[in-house]
């Protein structure tokens, strides 16, 4: 039984072999299995012909002349090709060239005669190879009967190695070649650079050889120079290619630049103290060969436990040309600054030496000086109970509020106000020199109120003067009543502490403030009706300007002769509007202010002040004198008539 079943079973295997057609498969398939033990990559082997070049043998054939078309085959795949075809399509004729089998990465140069027409004339070449895509190339050839030279740019190179700079001239070398099979008689060659041209001759060249001439071009003021040249620019020459005269050079220029440095940095007033504006000026100058474009100035001051930065302008400079750029800051202590600038600190400006454009220097911020002048100095020796009260006070006010940064630390020359504490909602500080003759500008640098800054023009030397703004929840304790208006801020400004902010202490005063979009249009006001009231016995709306916006807010700018008790208000006729104050606000005031000294609404001049209270003094000291003798006359004159 076992016998008879392995003898039908090799009858089966026999007559699957000899089955036509399945010999091939079941042998790839076992060689396949077993020949690398299952690791077989036969499937990743490909060939990838490719046809790298096309010419022709000569260049320029004759008319009914032999030409060898040469047809270079690459195949760039990782295994050997099998053998196809190059179809030639030549003019309208249809030829075909056998291509071998390549191994891989190897080449083959593949040769077809052809015999060119009996006419002068221009023959289209293409070759493709058989059944492989992309692998088409293209060539024209020029049949002429008589053979042509061919003038060419062989090359064009500045003479010296060195970086060439601009406005200095350079010399060039330009080679031509006659690359033909004819003489090429003479002729001309031209150079262009940024609009300046011109010609050289050339003269005879023979068959393969060349000649070389020279020209200069003196470089602009640009980072990169290009140069052309063309042989045969007149077009004289019948030459078998006429596309191949041209060459262009790009040339790297030293440019004429500016050069900003700072020179020095100086101090006004050249000894500071704590509190005291100064003025910083930056001398800058332009070492440069050309002009420099208008820069900017960063400058960092860093003091004891404080630091300011900003950037100034810089105005345009010509070459050698000096240019100053200012700034301003206040020490709010004393001792050793330093300030550095930087010049051109946004590299705006293409400069000969970037290095050069720092600067740093040194000063000192002298201990506070003691000084008896009036309007905001510091007091010597001032005493009574009213100065002292007016210390604690300020004291207790200062206590909640935000400095600007150019605020003091000290004590004199505070602005001291009498507002309750309570009824203060922000306030800002800032200090400068008032001196007469001299505009003064307050700027609240720290964004804590809606006033951004005031200026005016000082009638009196007052020297180191702050100035404080409060923003205020409820109206001021020192105002009557509430202005017809829609009301969007109080605000107290506080110029000096004896009477520095009125009339007969300065002139053409101007206040910044700023007014939130959201309360404008929440409102329904119109910009233009935005005004700002002083309090001077009663409301008077000052005239108001818009002089900018951005995102968030509209900044107007008011003029007005004093300073004390302000609103920012819409302007209103008939008075319909109702302030956002309330009667229990206004009774809380009244009662903190119950016991206080009240200060006059607008400051009324110190020297009235002292007079008053000269006389007063004067007149209490009389009557503790004359009284008691008033009295021991009139008791004399009573024992007199008894006796």
């Amino acid at each position: 039984m076992r016998t008879h079943f392995f003898n039908s079973l090799i009858s089966v295997l026999l007559t699957i072999v000899i089955i036509p057609g399945l010999i091939p498969c079941i042998v790839s398939a076992a060689d396949g299995q077993f020949a690398d033990n299952g690791n077989s990559t036969n499937s990743t082997l490909t060939s990838n012909l490719i046809l790298e070049k096309l010419s022709t043998d000569p260049d320029y054939p004759k008319p009914d002349s032999m030409v060898v078309i040469n047809s270079l085959v690459k195949n760039t795949g990782n295994e050997t090709s099998e053998p196809t075809n190059i179809i030639y399509l030549i003019g309208e004729n249809e030829e075909k060239e056998e291509v071998p089998a390549i191994e891989a990465g190897s080449e083959k140069l593949i040769s077809y005669t052809w015999t060119t027409p009996d006419t002068e004339e221009t023959v289209t070449i293409k070759a493709s190879l058989e059944n492989v895509e992309n692998s088409e190339k293209v060539i024209t050839v020029k049949i002429v009967q008589e053979s042509l030279p061919d003038l060419i740019v062989e090359d064009l190179y500045p003479e010296s190695s060195t970086q060439p700079e601009a406005g200095k001239p350079l010399n060039f070398t330009l080679k031509i070649k006659n690359v033909g099979e004819a003489t090429a008689n003479n002729s001309t060659a031209k150079y262009s650079s940024n609009g300046t041209s011109g010609e050289i001759s050339i003269p005879e060249l023979s068959a393969g050889t060349s000649t070389s001439a020279e020209f200069s071009l003196t470089p602009g003021n640009e980072e990169n120079m290009s140069v052309t040249a063309i042989a045969d620019s007149g077009n004289t020459i019948s030459e078998s290619d006429e596309d191949n005269n041209e060459m262009s050079k790009t040339i790297s220029i030293k440019r004429e630049l500016p050069d900003l440095k700072i020179e020095s940095i100086s101090l006004s007033p050249e000894e500071p103290h704590p509190g005291e504006n100064i003025t910083f000026t930056a001398t800058v100058k332009n070492n440069g060969s050309t002009a420099a474009e208008k820069s900017e100035i960063r400058y960092d001051i860093k003091g004891n436990n404080e630091s300011y930065t900003g950037v100034t302008s810089i105005p345009a400079l010509a070459a050698g040309e000096t240019g100053t750029g200012i700034f301003f800051w206040t020490p709010g202590t004393e001792g050793q600054i330093e300030v550095k600038v930087t010049v051109d600190s946004g590299s705006i400006v293409s400069e000969s030496d970037e290095t050069n454009n720092e600067f740093t220097k040194t000063a000192t911020v002298y201990k506070e000086t003691v000084s008896s002048d009036d309007g905001g100095n510091e007091s010597s020796g001032s005493s009574g109970s009213d100065s002292e009260n007016e210390s604690s006070e300020s004291s207790g006010s200062d206590s909640g509020s935000k400095r600007s940064g150019s605020s003091s630390g000290g004590s004199g020359g505070a602005s001291l106000s009498k507002e309750p504490v309570s009824n203060v909602e922000a306030k800002e500080l800032a200090t400068g020199n008032v001196q007469s003759g001299y505009h003064i500008k307050f700027n609240f640098l720290e964004d804590a109120t809606c006033i951004t800054y005031i200026e005016f023009d000082p009638i009196k030397t007052l020297k180191r003067t702050i100035t404080t703004v409060e923003v205020l929840k409820n109206k001021s304790a020192f105002v009557s009543e509430v202005p017809p208006s829609k009301i969007y801020k109080y605000v107290n400004i506080w110029v000096g502490n004896y009477g520095a902010g009125v009339a007969n202490y300065c002139e053409n005063g101007a206040i910044e403030f700023k007014v939130e979009k959201p309360w404008i249009e929440e409102n329904n006001i119109n910009q233009s009706q935005i005004i700002l009231q002083w309090y001077n016995e009663s409301w008077e709306p000052l005239d108001t300007e818009k002089v900018t916006e951005d995102k968030n807010y509209v900044y107007f700018k008011s003029k007005t002769s004093g300073f004390s008790c302000f609103a920012i208000t819409n302007y209103s006729v008939d008075g319909e509007n109702v302030s956002i104050a309330s009667e229990q606000a206004e009774e809380d005031a009244l009662i903190k202010l119950d016991g206080e000294a009240k200060t006059s609404i607008h400051n009324e001049s110190s020297e009235k002040d002292s007079e008053t209270n000269d006389l007063m003094g004067k007149a209490k000291i009389f009557l503790a004198i004359s009284l008691p003798l008033f009295l021991i006359l009139i008791e004399y004159f009573v024992m007199k008539k008894k006796i």
